[in-house]
Protein backbone atom coordinates (compact mmCIF):
# COMPACT_ATOMS: atom_id res chain seq x y z
CA UNK A 1 0.00 0.00 0.00
CA UNK A 2 1.35 3.40 -1.01
CA UNK A 3 1.82 5.93 1.82
CA UNK A 4 -0.40 9.00 1.95
CA UNK A 5 1.15 11.82 -0.03
CA UNK A 6 0.84 15.10 1.87
CA UNK A 7 2.01 18.62 1.13
CA UNK A 8 2.05 21.72 3.28
CA UNK A 9 2.07 24.90 1.21
CA UNK A 10 3.41 27.73 3.36
CA UNK A 11 2.65 31.12 1.84
CA UNK A 12 4.71 33.88 3.42
CA UNK A 13 5.92 36.27 0.74
CA UNK A 14 4.71 39.81 0.18
CA UNK A 15 5.83 39.57 -3.45
CA UNK A 16 2.71 39.36 -5.57
CA UNK A 17 4.15 37.08 -8.27
CA UNK A 18 5.51 34.58 -5.73
CA UNK A 19 2.23 34.63 -3.81
CA UNK A 20 0.30 34.04 -7.04
CA UNK A 21 2.58 31.10 -7.88
CA UNK A 22 2.05 29.58 -4.44
CA UNK A 23 -1.73 29.94 -4.58
CA UNK A 24 -1.87 28.50 -8.09
CA UNK A 25 0.34 25.58 -7.07
CA UNK A 26 -1.91 24.78 -4.12
CA UNK A 27 -5.00 24.91 -6.34
CA UNK A 28 -3.45 22.84 -9.13
CA UNK A 29 -2.11 20.30 -6.64
CA UNK A 30 -5.63 19.75 -5.36
CA UNK A 31 -7.33 19.85 -8.78
CA UNK A 32 -4.85 17.42 -10.36
CA UNK A 33 -4.60 15.10 -7.33
CA UNK A 34 -0.82 15.43 -7.20
CA UNK A 35 -1.05 14.83 -3.45
CA UNK A 36 -3.65 13.13 -1.29
CA UNK A 37 -3.78 15.95 1.24
CA UNK A 38 -3.02 19.63 0.65
CA UNK A 39 -2.74 22.03 3.59
CA UNK A 40 -2.18 25.77 3.27
CA UNK A 41 -0.69 28.02 5.93
CA UNK A 42 -0.48 31.79 5.55
CA UNK A 43 2.51 32.98 7.50
CA UNK A 44 3.28 36.67 7.42
CA UNK A 45 3.22 39.37 4.78
CA UNK A 46 0.97 37.50 2.35
CA UNK A 47 -1.90 38.11 4.75
CA UNK A 48 -1.61 41.86 4.24
CA UNK A 49 -1.25 41.31 0.48
CA UNK A 50 -4.51 39.34 0.44
CA UNK A 51 -6.22 42.05 2.48
CA UNK A 52 -5.11 44.81 0.10
CA UNK A 53 -5.27 43.15 -3.35
CA UNK A 54 -8.71 42.09 -4.62
CA UNK A 55 -7.40 39.84 -7.41
CA UNK A 56 -5.16 37.99 -4.94
CA UNK A 57 -8.02 37.80 -2.43
CA UNK A 58 -10.33 36.30 -5.08
CA UNK A 59 -7.74 33.68 -6.00
CA UNK A 60 -7.15 32.97 -2.32
CA UNK A 61 -10.88 32.44 -1.78
CA UNK A 62 -10.95 29.96 -4.66
CA UNK A 63 -7.95 28.04 -3.31
CA UNK A 64 -9.12 28.02 0.30
CA UNK A 65 -12.45 26.46 -0.68
CA UNK A 66 -10.72 23.31 -1.92
CA UNK A 67 -7.81 22.87 0.50
CA UNK A 68 -7.98 21.37 3.96
CA UNK A 69 -8.30 23.88 6.79
CA UNK A 70 -6.40 26.95 5.59
CA UNK A 71 -4.78 28.69 8.56
CA UNK A 72 -3.58 32.28 8.87
CA UNK A 73 -0.93 33.44 11.34
CA UNK A 74 -2.49 35.15 14.33
CA UNK A 75 0.40 37.61 14.72
CA UNK A 76 -0.43 39.23 11.37
CA UNK A 77 -4.16 38.71 11.62
CA UNK A 78 -4.22 40.68 14.87
CA UNK A 79 -4.48 43.73 12.60
CA UNK A 80 -8.29 44.11 12.54
CA UNK A 81 -8.44 44.68 8.77
CA UNK A 82 -6.23 41.69 7.99
CA UNK A 83 -7.98 39.44 10.51
CA UNK A 84 -11.42 40.25 9.11
CA UNK A 85 -10.29 39.37 5.58
CA UNK A 86 -8.67 36.12 6.72
CA UNK A 87 -11.87 35.04 8.45
CA UNK A 88 -13.99 36.08 5.46
CA UNK A 89 -11.76 33.91 3.27
CA UNK A 90 -12.51 30.95 5.53
CA UNK A 91 -9.13 30.78 7.23
CA UNK A 92 -8.78 29.80 10.83
CA UNK A 93 -6.59 32.30 12.66
CA UNK A 94 -4.06 30.65 14.98
CA UNK A 95 -0.42 30.62 15.99
CA UNK A 96 1.03 28.69 13.06
CA UNK A 97 4.49 27.68 14.29
CA UNK A 98 3.15 24.64 16.10
CA UNK A 99 0.86 23.74 13.19
CA UNK A 100 3.76 23.82 10.74
CA UNK A 101 5.90 21.69 13.08
CA UNK A 102 3.11 19.17 13.62
CA UNK A 103 2.49 18.83 9.89
CA UNK A 104 6.17 18.19 9.21
CA UNK A 105 6.31 15.60 12.03
CA UNK A 106 3.27 13.92 10.43
CA UNK A 107 4.91 13.52 7.05
CA UNK A 108 3.79 16.61 5.18
CA UNK A 109 6.33 17.92 2.68
CA UNK A 110 6.75 21.67 3.27
CA UNK A 111 6.87 23.94 0.24
CA UNK A 112 7.45 27.61 0.98
CA UNK A 113 6.56 30.56 -1.22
Amino acid sequence: MEPTRRILVILSTAERDKAMAGLMYAKNTHDNHWFDDVRVVLFGPIERLLAEDKEMRDLGAEVFKVTAKPVACKAFADDPTVGAVMKKLGCEVEQVGGIISECIRNGYIPLVF
